[in-house]
């Protein structure tokens, strides 16, 4: 398989249509369900390790859903209780059950936001500035496109959001 120019030859089929990415973003819920599901189940490093893998692939897939999403879309109430619920969880100490507690109230406002979103559809061809910030977001996500982010829920978010938005 050949990636366009200036995509990242990340293996996967490059996002130039709403239906492309309405099955990119599916892809990306199950695989932030699972990760967010996992996380209370580890212990020690596992669990920093993939908390912290988790909140960067969140950072991510919010990022790209501001930057594509948000212009075609309301408010969505959904992913700012999904931000809200990451930032409690990065208060509680690890091995805590304060912690346990938090994940698993993420994992719910994280189904409620998937919720929201699968009630809107996405057809037609994207525009460019569209399609090179979902690049972006497959390469960040991928790590073909590596970048520190940062270490806390803002600091990812933000960042990420940077990293997709157009540049002018």
């Amino acid at each position: 398989m050949t990636a366009h120019l200036g995509e990242p030859d990340t293996g996967r089929v490059p996002v130039h249509t709403g239906e492309d990415l309405a099955a990119l973003l599916a892809e990306q819920h199950g695989e932030l369900r699972e990760a967010w599901c996992r996380v209370p189940r580890l212990h020690s490093g596992a669990r920093e390790d993939v908390f912290l893998h988790a909140r960067r692939l969140l950072a991510v897939h919010v990022a790209l859903e501001q930057v594509v999403l948000a212009p075609r879309l309301e408010v969505d109430e959904a992913g700012a209780a999904l931000g809200r619920e990451v930032l409690a969880a990065e208060q509680e100490g690890l091995e805590s059950l304060g912690f346990d507690a938090a994940c698993a109230r993420v994992a719910v406002a994280f189904l409620r936001h998937c919720a929201a979103l699968d009630e809107v559809r996405l057809t037609g061809v994207l525009p460019d500035a569209d399609r090179a910030a979902v690049a972006t977001a497959i390469a960040l996500w991928d790590g073909t496109g590596d970048a520190y982010l940062g270490n806390t829920w803002v600091e990812m978010r933000d960042t990420a959001v940077e990293q997709l938005a157009p540049r002018g």
